[in-house]
């Protein structure tokens, strides 16, 4: 008994724990009494240990997330960059592609649309913007939205300059097809080669008709050629009369051209080669020179019309070389005789 109290007193200590249980001796009673367990002591000395703990922790999560990062912070600062280099060289490229329209503009106000007589498009309408600021709202509250937002734009501006330009290109590639049609259509094509012409026996105008011997329009050009010459389209058309029911013309073809109203017609020939409804196309074998209906000799009687009316073929025919155009010339040149 002594030698326990003998160590109590030396360690300074009046509390002492024994088989998990906590006593304090009792100078009076010279013993030891056991010391019951209060929960609200316990928590009242607890409160300074939890207080430092807590401080203690947060400062290490504190230099944790300000000095120290994460493998995924690292990644995602990673990617950060290296987005934030690839917006600003795409933002670079689109302001380059910009450029670029504007110069397609330009020539195709100043060039395209002047060469084929179109209206140039205003600068208005060419960079019209895109309505809204609430359209880009989407992109806010990030550290690049202004770069994001600046990109946008520019991409929706992009889009719609090149939407209006490829309107532009439509309408001068319809007209360029439109040109085309016009072209291949009119009834330029001599219908008789100069080689197989003998002679033009009688030109549009007044003049005395061979077998009814009075003084009568003559509304096309008569073209004399052997029996059996191939007769030819002068342009491109559908085939609209394909018969011999034609009285004074005999076997008579006529072909709409579709364009201005043009026709054209092909008569007294000895066969006919093509059909009602038909397609044909600019020197395509249609017939053959003949005598048929009101004729006194082999040839062609040839006609232009304009929405039905004749007028003098000479004002569209053309030929394909410098020397079949001087041969249809001479032949011009010599009046020969007349059939019809």
């Amino acid at each position: 008994m002594l030698t326990l109290h003998r160590f109590l007193l030396k360690t300074n200590s009046h509390k002492v724990k024994l088989f998990k249980k906590k006593y304090k001796f009792n100078r009076e009673s010279l013993q030891y009494e056991e010391v019951k367990f209060s929960f609200k002591k316990f928590l009242v000395k607890m409160i300074p240990y939890t207080i430092s703990s807590l401080v203690f922790g947060a400062l290490i999560m504190f230099l944790y997330i300000v000095v120290f990062e994460s493998p995924e912070e690292k990644v995602l600062r990673a990617e950060n960059e290296y987005l934030e280099k690839n917006l600003e060289e795409m933002n670079r490229r689109l302001e380059q592609s910009d450029s670029l329209l504007d110069e397609m503009a330009k020539r195709d106000n100043y060039i395209y649309r002047t060469l084929f007589e179109q209206d140039t498009i205003p600068c208005t309408i060419r960079n019209a913007g895109i309505g809204g600021s609430d359209r880009y709202a989407k992109y806010d509250g990030f550290e690049t939205s202004d770069l994001v937002k600046g990109i946008a734009k520019k991409l929706d501006r992009l889009e719609s300059k090149m939407n209006v330009q490829n309107i532009s290109y439509n309408t001068i590639i319809d007209e360029i097809r439109h040109r085309e049609t016009v072209s291949s259509s009119l009834p330029i094509f001599q219908p008789i080669r100069p080689g197989d012409l003998t002679s033009i026996g009688s030109y549009f105008g007044y003049r005395m008709h061979p077998v009814l011997h009075i003084l009568r329009m003559h509304t096309g050009i008569d073209m004399n050629a052997a029996p059996g010459t191939p007769v030819y389209a002068s342009g491109d058309g559908v085939v609209i009369t394909a018969d011999d029911h034609n009285s004074g013309y005999g076997n008579m073809i006529e072909i709409d051209h579709k364009v201005d109203g043009l026709s054209s017609r092909y008569a007294h020939l000895s066969k006919i080669l093509v059909k009602r409804g038909q397609f044909v196309k600019r020197g395509e074998l249609i017939g053959k020179v003949g005598s048929t209906g009101m004729s006194t000799g082999p040839h062609l009687h040839y006609e232009v019309l304009i929405d039905g009316k004749q007028v003098n073929p000479l004002r569209y025919m053309v030929a394909s070389t410098a020397d079949e155009y001087r041969a249809m010339i001479e032949a011009a040149n010599y009046t020969g005789v007349s059939f019809d």
